[in-house]
Formats: C-alpha cells, sequence, structure tokens
C-alpha cells in the first residue's frame, strides 16, 4: 500500500498531482510582451523614416545665461543637459527594533542621493556650452512628390511650347508665302494652335500629377512590405536601413523617369494651319464645308499625347 506523504501531494516519491503557480503561462506571457515590444519599435522606425516627425534639439544659435530648472537644455551634440548629479551621504537615525544601535540608540549608515548640482550648471553657463532648444521639421517625402511634379510638368510643358513654336512659325511662313497674313486665315490658326497648346500644358500637368501619385504609391507599397517584414521578426536596426535604401531607391529611380512621360506629338499637320483657309487661283475653297480638301487630306486634328 502507498502512504501519501503529508501535504506534499507525494505517495512515496511518486507524485500524484502538482499544486502551484502559473511559471509557465507567465513566462509565455512575458515573452509574448517582449516580441510585440520588438515588433512595435521597428514599425515605429520603418514609420519615422517615411513620414519623420518633428524633434527637439539644441539651438546652438541660443547660449544659455540663466537657468531656469523647469525648463529643458542641450549641450552642442544635441543631447540634453542633465543638471543633476549624485553624492554619498552619511545618515543616522532611531531604529524601531534594538539591532545594530550605539550607545545612544541611533543606526549610522550611507546612502546615495541625487540632487540637483548648481556647481555643474554655473559651469556649463560660464563655459558656453549650454544651449537652448528649436523644434525641427525635417523635409517629409511631400516634398520629394512635389518635385517630382514639377520636374515632370517642367519637361512636357518646355516640350509643349517648343512644339507650339515651331507650329507657330510654320503656320507663319504658310501665311506669308500664301498672303493670308492679317486675314481671318490668320486669326483662325493661331487661335487652333493656342487652344492646342492649352489642352496640351493641361495634358502635361496631368502627366506630372501622375508621376507624383506613382512615386507615392510605391513609398507606400515598400512601407507595408517592411512594415509586414518587421511583424515577422526583423530588428529595428534592420528595419531602419532597409526603409533608407527604399526611398533611396525609389528616389533614384523616380528621378530616371522623370522625362520617360511624354505629350508626344501635339500639332501633327497643323504646323500648316492657314492651308485650312488658303484659296487657290481660281478662287474656289480648298476645302470643303466638312473640312476635308479635295485630295482627301483632313484639316481636322487632334491631339493624343502619350504617356
Amino acid at each position: 500500500m502507498l502512504i501519501p506523504i503529508r501535504l506534499n501531494g507525494y505517495v512515496q516519491g511518486r507524485r500524484l498531482y502538482f499544486k502551484g503557480g502559473d511559471g509557465g503561462a507567465s513566462d509565455m506571457r512575458k515573452m509574448e510582451e517582449e516580441r510585440q515590444a520588438r515588433i512595435d519599435a521597428a514599425v515605429k522606425a520603418i514609420n519615422d523614416i517615411f513620414d519623420p516627425q518633428p524633434y527637439v534639439t539644441a539651438d546652438l544659435d541660443n547660449k544659455v545665461t540663466s537657468y531656469d530648472p523647469s525648463q529643458t537644455y542641450y549641450l552642442a551634440d544635441g543631447t540634453v543637459f542633465d543638471p543633476m548629479s549624485t553624492r554619498t551621504e552619511t545618515y543616522r537615525k532611531r531604529p524601531m527594533t534594538s539591532v545594530n544601535r550605539d550607545e545612544n540608540g541611533y543606526i549610522t549608515g550611507t546612502r546615495t542621493v541625487t540632487y540637483l548640482d548648481w556647481d555643474k550648471i554655473n559651469n556649463a553657463i560660464q563655459s558656453g556650452s549650454l544651449y537652448g532648444s528649436k523644434t525641427v521639421t525635417p523635409d517629409s517625402r511631400e516634398k520629394l512628390y512635389d518635385e517630382q511634379r514639377d520636374a515632370v510638368y517642367e519637361i512636357n510643358a518646355k516640350d509643349v511650347n517648343d512644339q507650339y513654336a515651331d507650329a507657330e512659325r510654320a503656320n507663319r511662313f504658310g501665311l506669308a508665302r500664301n498672303g493670308l497674313m492679317g486675314g481671318s486665315a490668320d486669326v483662325d490658326s493661331n487661335a487652333r494652335l493656342q487652344e492646342i497648346t492649352n489642352e496640351g500644358l493641361l495634358q502635361a500637368g496631368g502627366i506630372a500629377d501622375s508621376a507624383a501619385a506613382k512615386l507615392r504609391a510605391q513609398d507606400e507599397s515598400a512601407r507595408q512590405s517592411l512594415i509586414s517584414m518587421a511583424q515577422s521578426g526583423i530588428d529595428t536596426g534592420t528595419a531602419q536601413q532597409m526603409a533608407i535604401e527604399s526611398l533611396n531607391a525609389t528616389a533614384q529611380q523616380a528621378q530616371g523617369e522623370r522625362a520617360g512621360s511624354s505629350v508626344g506629338d501635339l500639332f501633327g499637320s497643323l504646323g500648316q494651319a492657314y492651308l485650312r483657309y488658303n484659296k487657290i487661283a481660281n478662287g474656289s475653297s480648298l476645302f470643303s464645308g466638312d473640312g476635308v480638301s479635295s485630295n482627301g487630306m483632313s484639316t481636322r486634328s487632334t491631339y493624343q499625347g502619350n504617356t
């Protein structure tokens, strides 16, 4: 017969049951909390790089000449000035018990205390190494998107204006050769050229907006990908490095693509727009009422830019 040992739940060295705490569950909870903290830190590092927030640092143009304990001050390297120091003090007190009392009923010991060190503060002020603070707002990624939009628009707007200049010159020469300068042909053909130019500039704006939107979408896709990797376990340092490399690569790619989107050939045959109103020698119109010449050439032209 096996005889239980009193109060311990064992029978002759054999465990019948376990009566205790949830040490295993507590360890698992702690591990999960630490894992989640690492993930949160990596995700924050990624978001801070993709969307940098304002921060406070030393204002090197503002040396401190007086000290306010309620304010925060900085050293030249941007670190926060710590005005506190520690010292060891000897204390003497009357304990509740008689253990270790001296002949007067006290016990004596030492302790470390923290205090506001005015000598340290005054030395920092006198040496000119203490600075006030300023808030720095880093350039956000929106600046790059704006730069991309402006650069793409400038390229395409220049193309539109160059095409207009060529078409206007060809039209003017044609009008002059045919004696149509100053007449209705002159007015109407130049109005049409200007209309196409305005439409081309609008198209250039659309291409620029699309280029900026594409860059923004690429950044967001990269950010979400890195966050997924952070949730899978990459550390904060690796997450930061990968985020920086991703942004740099996208920026370089964007610069290379700036000249790749074009409005295309806007004017086509309208470089000779004056022909619409050209008269043949016998006085009859070269063009019928539907805008088609007797040789089948259409004078109605629309542009289709390439993106």
